[in-house]
């Protein structure tokens, strides 16, 4: 394509990124500080031409246009968009379909992409490139649709971002009512409801409606997704449908609004049934119910002792513990569960690399806790852990921080990046790092004389 004259949808577009950048003038939009609604400079002709010959491709023609009359990279979604020199075409280990060309990146390895070829060519792709997710294709056509909803929705100063832009559906208030309307199946009301959250603010005419929608639906999950929402946007009388919810037997969906839409009034009243219901739940029920008590944290009543049960259920899996330990961690009475933690933490089989994190975690419920057999298991660990090269290393990475930079209170494990060496940095925080700084407990703990000395001068030599 030569070219000469300029389409009429460039004019367009090119309004809409400049009332986007006027929207959104001091950038505070997740990634915006990065590209400042400013495009480069587009590509020309022969340097598109030059990029398809060498990778032999062909662009889509939408995304060939946009570099040819828009800019050649700077301003998109996220952190912004790539220029031709910064990319190169790569076929995912989870994307069949087609080659993918990344786009730009969202943010660690979460990435934006352009479908080359196949039945989705020219659709945006989002994925990871660690593949900790499945790819999603989105719903938008091409390239062009898919960026110029981005403006529009900047400038109406939807949640765009950080709301992952694009995987929820596209629309104004009123239109997403009307969809919701004219569609019949749950998934698909559940997605539109979903949708609302990227608006700052929802108009009284959609409150209205949705709130009569609420009061008839008789699917829990459904009724679930659609309390949530109106609680979100502050919705009078929704609190009371929690107690609908949990009359029908919906607990889980009862416990998730309670946890994510429910002020401090609301937990404080509904955590009793919550504690009631807990020992049926597992994964994100689970969560939600830890979630809750952990809020609650510096109520007098909600005290470690109230979950004791909860630690010797055989049917949690390694991400409810994880979740249940760092919930025990944030409440008072610890000693209340000291014995089952006495019995955890010397236990061989949870010192194995795959459970280091549960270990952890184990001992931040333990720390402050002052108890001689607990601070001789702590001792113990630390002659385990301490010799392994993670320590070694974590070890040598702690005497690379200068004293001044390490705030004792905070930064329990500065330069420790390994397992084991990770483990050893929470534990000399639990024995208040053998009176020393951070640095000068690492270099007591891995020198031998210094370290049998401390011990026996303590009184916890074996």
């Amino acid at each position: 394509m030569v070219k000469n004259i300029q389409p009429a949808w460039v004019g367009k577009l090119r309004k809409q990124l400049k009332q986007a950048g006027k929207a959104d003038s001091d950038f505070s939009r997740f990634g915006a500080d990065s590209h400042k609604y400013q495009l480069k400079p587009p590509a020309s002709e022969e340097r598109i031409a030059a990029f398809e010959t060498h990778f032999d491709i062909s662009l889509p023609e939408g995304y060939r246009n946009f570099l040819l009359w828009m800019g050649n990279g700077g301003a998109g979604p996220f952190y912004g968009l790539y220029s031709l020199e910064a990319s190169e075409p790569c076929q995912l280990c989870d994307y069949s379909s087609g080659a993918v060309l990344p786009l730009g990146t969202q943010g660690c390895t979460l990435m934006t992409g352009l479908i080359l070829d196949g039945a989705d060519r020219g659709r945006v792709i989002y994925y990871d490139e660690d593949q900790c997710g499945t790819p999603t294709v989105m719903r938008e056509p091409d390239f062009l649709t898919w960026y110029e909803r981005w403006t529009r929705e900047v400038i109406a100063g939807y949640d765009d971002e950080m709301m992952d832009f694009g995987l929820y559906l596209d629309g104004k208030p009123q239109e997403l009512m009307d969809l919701y309307e004219g569609t019949e199946d749950v998934p698909g009301r559940v997605e539109i409801v979903e949708s609302c959250y990227k608006f700052q603010v929802l108009p009284a005419k959609q409150k209205t409606y949705f709130k009569r929608a609420c009061d008839s639906e008789q699917d829990p999950r459904l009724r679930m997704t659609l309390i949530k929402m109106l609680c979100h946007f502050h919705v009078p009388g929704m609190v009371e449908q929690i107690g609908v919810l949990w009359d029908s037997g919906a607990y889980p969906e009862a416990i998730s609004v309670i946890c994510y839409e429910g002020g401090w009034k609301v937990k404080e009243n509904w955590w009793p049934q919550v504690l009631e219901k807990m020992s049926a739940l597992r994964g994100q029920p689970f969560w939600d119910a830890c979630h809750i008590f952990s809020a609650l944290k510096d109520y007098p009543e909600i005290r470690a002792g109230l979950l004791k049960d909860q630690l010797y259920r055989g049917d949690l899996d390694q991400n409810d513990r994880n979740i249940l330990f760092t919930c025990l961690s944030k409440l008072n009475g610890r000693e209340e569960v000291l014995e089952y933690f006495l019995e955890y933490l010397p236990d061989g089989k949870n010192h194995e690399r795959t459970e280091y994190s549960t270990l952890i975690y184990a001992i931040w419920v333990t720390k402050g806790i002052q108890n001689l057999r607990l601070k001789k298991i702590w001792t113990t660990l630390l002659d385990k852990f301490r010799t392994t090269q993670d320590a070694k290393d974590d070890y040598q990475g702690s005497q690379l921080h200068l004293k001044s930079q390490i705030n004792p209170e905070s930064d329990c494990c500065v330069g420790a990046s390994h397992p084991f060496g990770v483990i050893c940095s929470n534990l000399m925080g639990c024995l208040d790092h053998f009176g020393l700084d951070y640095r000068g407990a690492w270099k007591l703990l891995m020198d031998d004389k210094q370290w049998t000395d401390w011990k026996q001068e303590h009184g916890l030599a074996p």
